[in-house]
């Protein structure tokens, strides 16, 4: 019964394997995340987007108490389970011993040589002999098979109590683990806490800056829009009508929507600060209206293409680069970058590095803005439905 709950459990197994896996991916971003907090602990200029990756933080760390919680539950479980199993083994050992107690003290009371050969030779006949002789082995391979059951009895108990030693040790470094997190979880809470409270005593120049970056942000915008009319609206010079996509484009537009969710995201590693949309400032009270997302990447990282497609535009604007690539009717948008690898007219392929993200000298942080526009009503998608 023990062995079939050591080895013969696939489920167990299962879900604790996809635990596994769930607390590494969590435990890979809390590092990640903690790699970019320390990126700027020491500057004195604080980032409003700070607040978006402790709030990823408190998540993080929240699930993973969740993750661990389950663990503890069924490590506990696999305790009780193993605690039946192993008092069952002792028992069901103690009797296998006294039952070949009893087998080897009756053996010993007949196993005179010459009592043997006395049963076999008091026979009546040849056919009563032959079962003796039948009998008398079978009485030794009984003896056998008892020995051998018990030996493997031992075994199993031995390995009973040996996973039930190391499920407690288990348990005992997931409640430590689960104490970590909960302290880490509280101090994260806190950070966060000081962080709005000096952001809010800081209001006046937090909207200034905004008003900056709003206009910034406008600017990309209209040159967005005007690349877009620029290539959609193409005449024809001598028929003066607007000339349309070719076979090749329209292949390329139905095949980047047939990757709908499935797109890679545009750097190879980062956390999403800033979403798509009109949302509430963290710490004032306005709106604030993004044209698509914020990716808080590491010092250094490369933007690269979400797909394949043709770079029609490299912007250089007051502050920062960015990259307008055409996907057929669709066109994405990379930009904050301090340098480009690519020319306009050039064509590119997938997660093909395309810039160098910029980092703010005062915050430094490191951050990646990406816009996804359709063509047929030249306004903004949200990428996140389009990455995956």
């Amino acid at each position: 019964m023990l062995v079939n709950i050591l080895i013969f459990n696939p489920l167990l197994a299962q879900d604790k394997s996809k635990l596994e896996d769930s607390k590494k991916k969590i435990e890979a971003k809390i590092q990640y995340t903690k790699k970019l907090l320390n990126e700027t602990k020491n500057l004195k200029r604080n980032s409003i987007n700070e607040i978006s990756l402790l709030n990823s933080q408190i998540k993080n760390r929240a699930n993973l108490i969740v993750v661990l919680n389950t663990e503890i539950v069924q490590t506990e479980s696999s305790i009780v389970k193993l605690s039946r199993e192993t008092k069952s083994l002792e028992e069901q050992l103690k009797k296998l011993k006294l039952e070949y107690g009893n087998l080897i003290y009756q053996s010993y009371k007949s196993s005179n040589q010459y009592d043997q050969w006395m049963f076999i030779l008091a026979s009546e006949d040849f056919y009563q002999a032959f079962n003796r002789v039948k009998y008398l082995q079978e009485i030794n391979e009984f003896r056998r098979e008892k020995a051998e059951k018990i030996s493997k009895k031992e075994m199993d108990l031995r390995r009973g109590i040996s996973e039930l030693q190391k499920s407690k040790n288990d348990r005992l470094n997931l409640m430590v683990s689960k104490k970590v997190e909960a302290e880490s979880l509280v101090n994260d809470k806190n950070i966060k806490q000081q962080k709005v409270k000096s952001f809010s005593q800081k209001e006046l120049e937090l909207r200034k800056e905004l008003a900056a970056q709003k206009n910034e942000w406008d600017r990309l915008n209209q040159e967005i829009k005007k690349t877009i009319a620029k290539k959609i609206n193409k005449v024809d010079v001598k028929s003066g009508k607007v000339v349309p996509l070719t076979s090749q484009e329209s292949a390329l537009s139905q095949n980047f929507i047939d990757n709908k969710g499935k797109l890679p995201w545009p750097s190879e590693r980062g956390q999403l600060v800033g979403k798509f949309g009109l949302q509430q400032h963290p710490t004032l009270s306005i709106n604030i209206d993004n044209k698509g997302i914020d990716i808080r990447c590491e010092k250094g990282a490369m933007a690269r293409t979400v797909f394949e497609g043709k770079v029609v535009s490299v912007l250089q604007l007051p502050k920062f680069m960015a990259v307008i690539i055409q996907h057929g009717s669709y066109f994405t948008v990379y930009s904050n970058l301090t340098e480009v690898t690519v020319s306009e007219g050039s064509n590119v392929k997938t997660k093909q590095n395309i810039g160098r993200v910029g980092t703010n000298k005062e915050s430094g942080e490191t951050i990646l803005h990406f816009e996804l526009w359709s063509s047929k009503t030249n306004t903004p998608l949200n990428p996140q439905s389009w990455i995956h």
